[in-house]
């Protein structure tokens, strides 16, 4: 099928997915001349949508690094009673208006917890100007949130160092940079999305790699406008399995299993079983196996595929893979 990526993809998603590994360095930069204290017990990323993810594939990173980092994500208004020591709390948000995260930051504020923001603009630079909290600018391109996780990650790196929580993660996030080539994985993004077609794509992983499923579900549901899920193994055999038990259930959907080599061997098993039992039973699937030498580039070689296969999903379906229209109206609604 020839798509006219020119007429379709208006704000140039396709550009911006090209250029994706510069973000990483971008987003260190920003973060250079803020200061912070150290000694924290924990840190809370507090961001919703896209403005969370940076959060969650951070922890994930450093769960397979080895490196103890306490990294909880919150995705609510309140945020919870913490004892211990005080926490490090960082509000994400890429417009710097979403409410749930203005009040995070308020509630933070008030209960004297170091903070540190990270956005475009919007009302959260105006609290930390007024309140003179330490906040890190991100580039105001324009662009979705999803695809400004390498931004956010960058500048959560820093974060982590400065505040210190962990080492060196900058020097390692630019070597594993410069190995990501988004253009090499482009073509077999068209070709997930041409098997995907009208099929309703679900996401499995192991439970490492869960922030990552969750990733590109996402993708596929503000990309291609189109439900998604996702789960982990070896939990979805334990349940989920049997909801593919009727062949006209399972032929709905399409499976994509996110595969690293180094899997625990149980999981390896499982997913060779999950595969030959869903298969039997009218269900499509795939294996996507996750490239690259390091952790680093296994998790953003697997993202960027994410993008690239919701973007040709999207553009396949006739439409411009960027606007969000349903929930810019849910927004306005709200406000």
């Amino acid at each position: 099928m020839r798509l006219d990526t020119t007429k379709l993809d208006k704000s140039n998603m396709r550009g911006v997915i090209v250029n994706f590994p510069s973000q990483f360095k971008f987003g260190i930069e920003a973060a250079g001349t803020i200061k912070l204290k150290t000694g924290f017990e924990k840190i809370f990323v507090c961001g919703m949508g896209g403005s969370a993810l940076a959060g969650l594939l951070a922890g994930t990173w450093l769960r397979l690094e080895k490196k103890h980092c306490p990294i909880h994500v919150l995705r609510q208004y309140d945020l919870p009673k913490i004892g211990g020591k005080k926490p490090l709390i960082v509000c994400v948000s890429y417009s710097g208006n979403t409410e749930e995260t203005i009040s995070n930051y308020k509630q933070a504020l008030k209960n004297k917890y170091q903070t540190v923001s990270v956005s475009v603009g919007g009302k959260l630079k105006a609290l930390c100007e007024k309140n003179k909290t330490p906040f890190i600018a991100l580039p105001s391109d324009d662009i979705p949130p999803r695809l400004a996780v390498g931004y956010i990650f960058g500048a959560l790196a820093a974060i982590l160092e400065k505040s210190g929580f962990a080492e060196n993660l900058s020097k390692k996030i630019l070597t594993g940079a410069e190995k990501i080539r988004p253009i090499e994985s482009e073509k077999y993004g068209r070709t997930l999305a041409e098997k995907i077609s009208k099929k309703i794509p679900i996401i499995y992983s192991s439970s490492d790699y869960h922030s990552l499923a969750y990733n590109w579900k996402i993708q596929f549901n503000e990309n291609a406008k189109i439900p998604a899920f996702c789960n982990f193994f070896p939990e979805l055999n334990h349940n989920e399995m049997l909801g593919f038990n009727f062949k006209e259930y399972a032929d709905k959907f399409h499976i994509l299993v996110l595969k690293s080599d180094k899997e625990h061997p149980r999981n390896a098993k499982r997913v060779n079983l999950t595969a030959e039992i869903l298969k039997k039973n009218g269900a499509a699937l795939d294996v996507v196996a996750l490239k690259g030498k390091s952790n680093f580039e296994k998790i953003f070689n697997a993202l960027i595929l994410g993008h690239w296969t919701s973007y040709y999903l999207a553009l396949q379906k006739g439409i411009d893979p960027a606007p969000i229209e349903m929930i810019e109206e849910f927004k306005k609604k709200m406000a």
